[in-house]
């Protein structure tokens, strides 16, 4: 029955887009949207996993202008029946450079995180970043770009959505990423920090898990994963370094993460990760602007290339709580048929070792297909 409920507030929201686009335009907004549709196959020792398709994003929603200093935006994901909010924004413009942001959007920590999935390189993002940074929660920023980088800071609280999982006084954190984007040789070099702290108020429990980078038919299983439910539990404090290098076709990215969790004592656990990618790509470039990866501009009408090649790690074993560890290899080719459509092939090399309890090592070989277009 709730299925139902979504699915009928999904069809509602887009016929009401579509009906109310004539007067969004006449307010200087317009339609929006994306559509990625999966298929998975695993190529070896993936009896955990399910092969088939799998609808991973399903988003429509408006964005524009309302004012001369004052934008906003509202989009909605109804893929595979569920309907999840995610940008819920305001935002009001400086003539210094600056932006005032309100609403739901995403905490500032990350290059991979941040940079649309529309422009990420690889099917899914890499692990460190899935498990440690956080997506959407609502909250207030401000954020300054100046010509060789910026900053954005924010306060924030829960996602929407969450009411009814949050026990007494909803968490409460605060957020601030600095970046500089220098040139040299020609190319644009990406040096970015973070640091996000959240204090978690009357919530005693916390959970860090991740697939290996792809999702199945089912939505995917998680081979490293950890709960903490301890009284003890305060806060966490999340850092992060990004570094990245673009020249024309060739981008060059390592991203290091890292959550300390708080349990007033003093065998607080810590978890890290990394990932380091390159890509190149044939018959078109990669864009960036504002901290994060842009779409490709491509040279000519024919399409593009790209091949590209990524290893991740992530540890979620400390201070004997033991979720495991994950390293994967990922090698990929996409086809730019236009600007906003995309066609990927994911393989990925997956090696987890130490897993909790009586959990064996695993190392399955996956693979993973994208049809993909926005708007």
């Amino acid at each position: 029955m709730k299925r139902k409920v979504l699915c009928v507030c999904a069809l509602l929201t887009f016929f009401s887009l579509l009906i109310l686009t004539p007067v969004l335009n006449a307010q200087d907004f317009e339609l929006r949207g994306r559509l990625h549709m999966d298929a998975f196959w695993g190529l070896d020792d993936t009896d955990e996993f399910s092969n088939g398709f799998n609808n991973r994003r399903a988003r429509i929603g408006v964005n524009g202008s309302l004012l001369e200093k004052w934008d906003g935006r509202i989009e909605v994901d109804f893929a595979e029946g569920d309907v999840s909010p995610n940008d819920f924004r305001l935002r009001r413009s400086f003539n210094h450079g600056g932006r005032l942001w309100l609403g739901q959007f995403k905490v500032p920590q990350g290059l991979n995180e941040l940079t649309s999935s529309n422009n990420i390189t690889f099917i899914e993002r890499a692990a460190n970043s899935n498990i440690i940074t956080d997506a959407w929660r609502m909250g207030i920023a401000y954020e300054y770009s100046g010509s060789h980088g910026g900053m954005k800071s924010m306060i924030f609280g829960r996602a929407l959505g969450e009411k009814s999982s949050i026990e007494g006084d909803m968490p409460l954190g605060i957020a601030l990423r600095g970046i500089y984007t220098p040139k040299l040789a020609g190319g644009t070099v990406h040096l970015g920090g973070s640091v996000v702290y959240e204090d978690l108020k009357d919530n005693r429990s916390i959970k860090f898990s991740d697939r290996p980078e792809a999702r199945d038919s089912k939505g995917g299983k998680a081979l490293i994963s950890l709960a903490i439910e301890n009284p003890n539990l305060n806060s966490t404090l999340k850092k992060g370094l990004e570094a990245a290098y673009l020249l024309g076709s060739f981008s060059l990215a390592a991203e290091y993460l890292q959550v300390n969790v708080d349990l007033k004592s003093a065998g607080n656990p810590t978890f890290g990760g990394w990932h380091l990618q390159s890509s190149y790509i044939f018959g078109g470039k990669r864009t960036y602007s504002d901290g994060t990866f842009d779409g490709v501009k491509l040279d000519n009408q024919t399409g593009a290339w790209e091949i590209g090649a990524r290893l991740s790690y992530m540890d979620l074993n400390d201070s004997n709580y033991i979720g495991g560890k994950q390293r994967n290899i990922t090698v990929a080719l996409n086809h730019y048929a236009a600007a906003n459509l995309r066609f990927m092939l994911n393989v990925i090399f997956v090696d987890v070792t130490d897993r909790p309890g009586d959990l064996t090592d695993t190392s399955p070989v996956i693979s993973s297909l994208r049809a993909m277009y926005y708007f």
